[in-house]
């Protein structure tokens, strides 16, 4: 299968079009028909629904879009990986959980940068199961999680900092007014808790609800909080509170460690090795891990 082919792919899958794909890519229309059929035949299943003006992915096509997706970013990583520059440069993909914490990731990555200019970074939300998900694909290189993990499989830096769980409700909520909310008081109200299936099982668990609603973006809960008045059930978010809210703590307080975790594996490419490094000389807890560090990393230290 040709790199050039899954370009093809992805281009008709986003433009829903083969002749606006065909324009994007600078070929012509038939080539990329062509090609697109004979991908289909190769992998033995039908990847698109053509109509007269509009082609839509199958089921099959929405799943080997993620596929391509993460082929050609692996092969633009180990393109930059062995580029044979002098100064550290390269790409690196993280993912993080949406939590007040980021800053002080984002505080390293800024500091990191100014080191060496020539990385870039790429930032990609979600939970702790779809984090390690694509970090054992590869599409991304590291991510900063509320759990731990199998230390057989994944290196794990203890960033010491604790993330705090409560309600947000609008401030015209009788609970805006309490300066910490108990297990007890939340026992009938409508309440809304995050997706994610082990957070939520915990959460129905430790509140005693079964009934409640779920989100997965923090910024969807935000809205049903002020237009519908619920109760939301997240970690705190004082540094970005939304304006008309207020973030109530839960008493007994329940709170989640931060780690950050990348795979195991014996050799990481210069700007990753680099990176962590600079993570652990910037972390403000006590820790240690053991990496294999390829030679060209050795000068990028900091």
């Amino acid at each position: 299968m040709d790199l050039r082919v899954l370009e093809y792919f992805l281009a008709a899958a986003a433009e829903e079009n083969i002749s606006h794909a065909a324009e994007q890519l600078h070929v012509s229309q038939p080539t990329v028909s062509r090609q697109l059929m004979e991908l289909e035949e190769e992998l033995g299943r039908k990847l698109f629904v053509r109509s007269n003006k509009k082609i839509t992915l199958t089921e099959d096509g929405i799943l080997f879009r993620e596929t391509a997706q993460d082929i050609l970013r692996l092969y633009e990583k180990a393109k930059q990986e062995n580029s044979g520059s002098t100064e550290l440069s390269g790409d690196l993909y993280i993912g993080a959980a949406e939590i007040e914490s980021f800053d002080d990731l984002a505080e390293k990555i800024t500091s990191f940068k100014k080191l060496h200019p020539g990385v870039r970074f790429h930032l990609y939300s979600g939970n702790a199961e779809e984090i390690t998900a694509m970090i054992d694909r590869g599409t991304i290189d590291l991510g900063m999680i509320l759990k731990s993990v199998n230390t057989m499989k994944y290196e794990i830096l203890d960033t010491g900092i604790t993330e705090r769980w409560g309600i947000l409700v609008r401030s015209d909520h009788p609970f805006a007014k309490k300066e910490t909310v108990s297990v007890k008081d939340l026992k009938k109200e409508p309440l809304l808790i995050p997706e994610n299936t082990a957070l939520r099982n915990d959460i129905r668990e430790w509140l005693g609800t079964e009934n409640a609603d779920t989100y997965t973006l923090v910024k969807n809960a935000i809205i049903m909080t002020k237009k519908c008045g619920s109760v939301t059930v997240c970690l705190e978010m004082n540094q970005y509170l939304p304006e008309g809210t207020v973030f109530v703590p839960i008493t007994p307080a329940r709170v989640n460690q931060v780690f950050m975790v990348w795979k195991k594996k014996p050799v990481y490419s210069a700007a990753m090795d680099a990176f962590l490094k600079h993570l652990v000389m910037h972390n403000g807890h006590e820790t240690s891990f053991e990496t294999g560090i390829s030679e060209d990393s050795q000068n990028f230290v900091q």
